[in-house]
């Protein structure tokens, strides 16, 4: 309950000066662990009563069949530019963070949590499960790759004069998910967000389908 009611509030406000530049997420997030400090609540109390919002990413995964099966005809439109760059940026994604991982000492276990931190939330906690990550640890980097990307990514775009909708919608959903679909979303860029949609969809099929032969290849390549 606790959580539901700061997320709202943080939506409420999200208007006032200052204190709106933040992204939801994260002004939710703060209040929510300053609150928990401030009452000395640990975080496996706060779990036991808030353990059903976790289980409920699994039906929001189930979700994204829908905007998927309705943009389709977009889908097949910019079939080459969505699946090229998409399996691109994932086996980048995949390969740069465990061989970086591996350079710095990492432990297993954070390397496999770090993998599918640019795919979207729901998805990217089962795949390091699978993989033998620490799925809390994947959330919070989830969550802050996105708010990289979704602050970040249209400055970046300007400043390299980037202006297709097609490139900056894939290129943002191909690394900052959802949050950075949302930005496209506020600024009321249609194509972007159609785009950015489906890329963030693909991009969790592709990385929960390859992201473990990469492993593999790499460890065997390393070892």
């Amino acid at each position: 309950m606790a959580t539901l009611l700061i997320y709202i509030f943080c939506r409420k406000t999200a208007r006032v000066p200052v204190w709106g530049k933040l992204p939801v997420l994260l002004s939710a997030s703060a209040l929510l662990i300053g609150g928990l400090l401030l009452l000395r609540v640990s975080y496996e109390d706060y779990n036991a009563s808030a353990h059903w919002i976790t289980w409920a990413l699994g039906p929001a995964t189930l979700a994204f069949a829908w905007p998927l099966s309705q943009n389709l005809g977009v889908l097949k439109r910019n079939k080459r530019a969505v699946f090229g760059g998409l399996l691109f940026s994932c086996v980048c994604t995949v390969a740069l963070t465990y061989v970086l991982g591996r350079c710095f000492h990492a432990q297993e276990s954070v390397i496999f949590s770090m993998l599918p931190k640019s795919v979207t939330t729901p998805a990217a906690v089962e795949i390091s499960k699978e993989l033998g990550g620490i799925p809390e640890l994947t959330a919070c980097l989830v969550c802050l790759t996105g708010l990289l990307g979704g602050l970040t990514a249209h400055s970046i775009f300007k400043f390299l004069h980037i202006h297709s909708h097609a490139a900056i919608g894939i290129s943002i959903g191909a690394t900052s998910h959802v949050l950075g679909t949302s930005k496209c979303a506020e600024k009321h860029r249609d194509k972007q967000t159609v785009l950015s949609t489906l890329a963030l969809i693909i991009m969790a099929l592709l990385t929960a389908l390859i992201s473990p032969h990469i492993v593999a290849l790499l460890k065997a390549l390393l070892d």
